[in-house]
């Protein structure tokens, strides 16, 4: 019985939309040890670090306790991680901003080298706002923050690389005929 309700639970989640995926491939994404580990930093690291709680315009982290709030002044600081994936697989990058259009300010995400956001002076109003980009992966692959914010602060959270699981019709169509079978073995 509780086999059936986790196979409706599925199904339901499939058909409202939401994306299932595979774990993170990035080493600690939502900065939730407290500091940078997993991470290189680089560049101008001046006025950067993890926080929890309220900070700056900031009431909290997107979600868990922690994020980074990134403030050098002047020139950009960096935040870089390394991970192994599949070559030829569609891999999902994605993290959450936040920042209030200070200026001058910038903040560049890549996916191995090459931009897939650039902003100048972001601003999300100071609510934590989800970015996601679809990237081929090449057996080894990199992502890179590089940030400044004269005279305050971007926030940061949640970075993650993962793959969605099964495509939502194959998997809707699995737990249905798991949901239907079951139902028929009772009978």
């Amino acid at each position: 019985m509780k086999r059936t309700y986790v196979l409706l639970l599925l199904a339901l989640l499939v058909l409202a939309g939401v994306p299932i995926y595979a774990g993170s491939l990035l080493t600690n994404g939502g900065f939730e040890t407290g500091n940078f580990t997993g991470w290189t930093t680089g560049g101008n690291f001046e006025a950067t670090e993890v926080t929890s709680g309220a900070f700056y315009a900031y009431s909290g982290a997107e979600e868990g306790s922690y994020y980074a709030v990134l403030g050098p002044v002047g020139s950009d600081g960096t935040l870089t991680q390394t991970f192994l994936d599949t070559a030829g697989v569609e891999y999902t990058f994605s993290f959450w901003l936040a920042s209030v259009g200070d200026n001058p300010s910038d903040f560049t995400a890549y996916w191995d080298g090459t931009p897939v956001l650039s902003l100048t002076n972001p601003n999300t109003g100071a609510t934590w706002t989800q970015f996601a980009f679809t990237e081929l992966g090449t057996g080894s692959d990199s992502i890179m923050f590089s940030f400044r914010d004269d005279p305050a602060y971007i926030a940061l959270d949640n970075a993650s690389v993962g793959t969605p699981e099964p495509a939502s019709l194959t998997l809707l169509a699995g737990g249905l005929l798991a949901l239907a079978f079951r139902l028929r073995r009772r009978r």
